[in-house]
C-alpha cells in the first residue's frame, strides 16, 4: 500500500467494513484543487445517497457518511437500497479523479429515464413550486421521444402549473434518483433549467398528475419545515441560488 492513504475505516454498517483509499498523487491534486469548483454527483434513493465527487469538500455536512473505494460502488449501493427498510438512510462517498465518467459507467447497469424541469422565478424573485402527492416539488416530467431537454422542461412546467408566459435561459444542472416502478429499479436523470415568468396568469395544478397546489413562494420559505420535499429538490434549489445569485 505504499502509494495509498487509508482515508477512513468504517465498521458496523450492515456487518460490513469499508476502507477507502486515495492515492498520494491524487490526494495532492485534491488538496491543491480545493479552491476550484468541486465536481460531484448524488444518486438518491429516498433520503439516502451515493455521492461521487473529486474532492472531500463535496461530502461535508452529510450525516451517516461512509467513504468507499472504487471496487465497493455496487456493493454500497445495494446496502443503500436495503437500509431504507430499516429506517436508516445512509450516505456513501466515493472520491475519484473523474466523477462524470464514473457515474456514466455506473448508470450503464440501469434503465435510465430522462426527465426535465424548471426553476421558475417571477418578478418578485419568488420561486414556483407544486405539491405533488402530498410533497412539495418542482415542476418536471419525462422527456418525450424526439423532444429535446429545453422543450420538455418548458412543456412540463406549463402543463403542471398552468403558467404560459415564461422564458427559459441557463441550465442549472442534473439530479439523479433511483426508484421502483412495478418492482423494477429505475434511475431518473432530471435536467433542470432556470426560467423567468413574465406574466400574471392564473396558476392551475394538473390534478391528473397528483398535483393539488401551485404557488410562488419567497426563497426563505423553502428553508422552512413546511417545505417538505425530496433532498434532490433541496439540492437543486441551493445550486440554482448559488450559481445564479437569485437572491
Amino acid at each position: 500500500m505504499g502509494d495509498l492513504i487509508p482515508e477512513v475505516q468504517v465498521n458496523g454498517c450492515e456487518g460490513l467494513s469499508f476502507t477507502a483509499f486515495i492515492s498520494r498523487r491524487n490526494f495532492a491534486n485534491f488538496a491543491a484543487g480545493l479552491d476550484m469548483e468541486v465536481q460531484s454527483y448524488k444518486i438518491y434513493f429516498n433520503d439516502g445517497a451515493l455521492v461521487i465527487a473529486d474532492s472531500p469538500e463535496a461530502l461535508r455536512g452529510l450525516s451517516n457518511m461512509y467513504f468507499i473505494g472504487d471496487d465497493e460502488l455496487q456493493k454500497s449501493f445495494k446496502i443503500l437500497l436495503s437500509s431504507q427498510n430499516n429506517g436508516k438512510p445512509l450516505h456513501f462517498g466515493l472520491i475519484c479523479p473523474d466523477p462524470q465518467a464514473t457515474i456514466r459507467e455506473f448508470m450503464e447497469d440501469f434503465t435510465v429515464i430522462q426527465a426535465a424541469g424548471g426553476l421558475v422565478f417571477n418578478k418578485e424573485n419568488q420561486l414556483l413550486t407544486i405539491k405533488r402527492n402530498g410533497l412539495w416539488d418542482l415542476p418536471k416530467g419525462k422527456i418525450e421521444r424526439h423532444e429535446d431537454q429545453m422543450a420538455a422542461a418548458l412543456r412540463e412546467v406549463m402543463e403542471e402549473t398552468g403558467i404560459n408566459m415564461i422564458n427559459i435561459s441557463d441550465k442549472v444542472g442534473e439530479t439523479y434518483h433511483v426508484y421502483y416502478e412495478d418492482e423494477i429499479l429505475l434511475l431518473k436523470e432530471t435536467h433542470w433549467y432556470l426560467m423567468n415568468s413574465t406574466g400574471k396568469g392564473t396558476l392551475k395544478p394538473q390534478l391528473e398528475e397528483g398535483i393539488s397546489e401551485v404557488k410562488f413562494a419567497d426563497l426563505s420559505w423553502f428553508n422552512e419545515p413546511e417545505f417538505n420535499s425530496y433532498q434532490s429538490v433541496h439540492d437543486v434549489i441551493r445550486r440554482c441560488v448559488a450559481q445564479f445569485k437569485t437572491v
